[in-house]
């Protein structure tokens, strides 16, 4: 499978089902910058998942990081149906996400999957670490717009019971102004 900056592949590493994430080369970038955006972004992905796993999300376990490439466990899984119960525990698992200081940067249904009855969040590419509510907001705007009306209530809920209300508070009065600017920018 082929992204916008990785390739994933399938493999397999002392007999266990393993996926191959490579960060593909950027020919219009120059080389030298092309490599070092490439391993900063490999390590840093590395880290969040660490991070992710350590505040009690269920994510992909890093098992190898190569200059170029992450190798993580093989997920047997779908993206979900996201009803009201796996909106309200994606808005949990975001929760913690931000309490840990990640930032998703693209949480999104697509970057969930549904496995043995869990719901794990895949795909930190875009991610990176802050504490800042703006970017909390926009990192529940993105979930927020990909989902409809009653899933999208439902995700702020399990967001807001998990957050907290008075953090979830400030997140949720800065998503306000996200939507406005979005609205007004489209």
């Amino acid at each position: 499978m082929r992204g916008a900056e990785a390739v994933l592949r399938k493999g397999a590493l002392i007999g266990r089902q393993v996926v191959i994430k490579e960060r593909i080369k950027k020919n219009y970038r120059i080389a030298e910058l092309d490599s070092k955006l490439r391993k900063e972004r490999t390590r840093a992905e590395a880290r969040l998942l660490n991070r992710a796993k350590i505040a009690g999300v269920d994510c992909p376990t890093v098992l190898e990081v190569e200059e170029f490439s992450l190798t993580m466990d093989f997920l047997h899984g779908t993206h979900p149906e996201m009803g009201a119960k796996e909106s309200g525990l994606a808005g949990e698992m975001l929760a913690k996400l931000h309490s840990a200081g990640i930032i998703h940067g693209d949480f999104t249904p697509v970057n969930l999957m549904e496995s043995e009855g869990r719901l794990y969040a895949i795909d930190f590419g875009l991610g990176f670490f802050s504490d800042d509510v703006e970017d909390k907001a926009v990192d529940v705007f993105t979930m927020v717009k990909a989902l409809d009306k009653k899933a999208g209530e439902s995700f702020i809920k399990g967001y807001s019971r998990k957050m907290g209300e008075k953090k979830a508070g400030s997140v949720l009065k800065r998503l306000k102004e996200v939507e406005k600017r979005v609205r007004y920018a489209l």
